[in-house]
């Protein structure tokens, strides 16, 4: 379905304009703010409800605004509309339901503004074209990321794990579990009782030396005063008889305690800590080893899932019906050829919007382009290719008086034409 007249009158900057399409491409230009917008415009405010009239719709000193567009299926749409925005709705033809929801049929959401569909986000596209196809890959991609990160971080695991294992010694000839060293500790500390004990007995064999050399000095002192001191001389002489046979008996007692060198002991438990250190090390050694393959198999199964998901995605892209041959689902965006969406050219995102426009809309073929002064000559030819190619009607903004335009709008009218009126 296409437009064959519109005809706008008091709507915005436009008095009175009558456009016939003559082919796909309608360019509309002019200058700034002489009412191509408004013209443009009015194709929106015809077909969409009450929350497409702006603000201020009629043209001032008008008491109303008049749009009527005739379709190529035989049916005429007039709305009148007041300055406070309310509007009449007519239609003329087979309608089968009512007024509005009727033309709700018609247009799709990038019908009056295809840069929407330039601007929103690459997952919004995507979803747009799940819908279109009827296909939802959102809950699918999902699980691809998580399972793409999940397999990252085996990755990471696996070649750190490895990374590890290769840096640590593996020793040769040491028990697989660590030795105790309770037994050698018993024994060192036996050997360091037992000779706290010896020195105890040196000392005190010391101590009863001292104290005999003391009485021995007594004994010469009294022999100096024999004649006062005999009785002090034989009682220091039995004292001194007694102390020596003590220390007679002292010393063959600390003479038979055996002097234990600790040295070999300490030696042995400083080897069998070696060994130990040893042990651990091989011991971790063996749990890094089972860990490693235990993140590599989660790795590999995790590759399994990654190339599972892909293939049902790969399925599911082949049994889906594009409206565009090129078009598909990407990561993150929609791509076109291979590339994404953003990094199209401006004439490949025009056909992928004219293609998503017919696809989202079958019944109105026609779009309103409002940004074609951004496009230069030869975007301008590949734009009109489009429209003959999807046989779409475009109505095209575009700021000047160029030789490309179909009308020309000056002061709320048209100046000049290269279509019929």
């Amino acid at each position: 379905m296409k437009i064959t007249q519109l005809t706008v009158e008091n709507h915005k900057r436009i008095r009175a304009a009558t456009v016939t399409p003559d082919g796909n491409m309608v360019i509309i230009g002019g200058e700034n703010g002489e009412g191509k917008s408004s013209l443009i415009e009015s194709i929106e405010t015809l077909l969409r409800g009450k929350r497409a009239i702006c603000k201020d719709p009629v043209h001032h000193g008008a008491d109303k605004a008049i749009i009527i567009g005739k379709f190529d299926n035989g049916l005429i749409v007039t709305k009148e509309i007041t300055p406070d925005g309310n509007a009449k709705l007519v239609i003329r033809g087979n309608v089968s339901s009512t007024p509005q929801a009727l033309l709700d049929s018609f247009y799709s959401e990038f019908s009056f503004d295809p840069d929407k569909f330039f601007n929103m986000g690459g997952q919004k596209r995507l979803e747009t074209l799940g819908k279109i196809v009827k296909s939802d890959f959102t809950e699918l991609d999902e699980q691809r990321k998580q399972v793409y990160e999940d397999r990252a971080q085996a990755g990471r695991d696996v070649s750190g794990r490895q990374s590890q294992i290769d840096q640590m010694a593996e020793y040769a000839g040491v028990p697989a579990k660590e030795v105790s060293i309770g037994e050698l500790m018993a024994e060192l500390n036996a050997a360091v009782a037992t000779e706290d004990r010896r020195k105890k007995l040196d000392d005190h064999v010391a101590q009863l030396y001292g104290a005999m050399q003391e009485e021995e000095k007594k004994v010469a002192n009294a022999r100096q005063a024999i004649a006062q001191w005999q009785r002090a001389i034989d009682m220091a002489r039995e004292k001194c008889s007694a102390i020596g046979i003590e220390y007679g008996d002292a010393v063959k007692t600390a003479r038979s305690a055996a002097v234990i060198d600790t040295a070999p002991i300490q030696a042995k438990i400083d080897a069998l800590e070696d060994t130990n250190r040893k042990v651990r090390a091989n011991i971790n050694r063996r749990e890094l080893r089972r860990s490693f393959a235990s993140k590599k198999a989660d790795y590999e199964r995790l590759t399994q899932k990654l190339n599972a998901i892909d293939a049902k995605k790969a399925d599911m892209l082949s049994k889906a019906k594009f409206p565009i041959k090129g078009l598909s689902f990407g990561e993150g965006d929609v791509e076109y050829n291979g590339v994404t969406f953003d990094q199209a050219s401006q004439a490949e995102k025009l056909r992928v919007v004219i293609a998503m426009n017919i696809a989202l809309n079958p019944e109105l073929r026609a779009i309103c382009v409002r940004t074609a002064s951004l496009l230069d000559a030869k975007n301008m030819k590949i734009l009109a290719d489009l429209a003959d190619e999807f046989d779409t009607q475009i109505w095209a903004e575009r700021v000047g008086q160029g030789e490309e335009c179909s009308v020309i709008i000056e002061d709320g009218m048209v100046k000049k034409s290269k279509i019929k009126e």
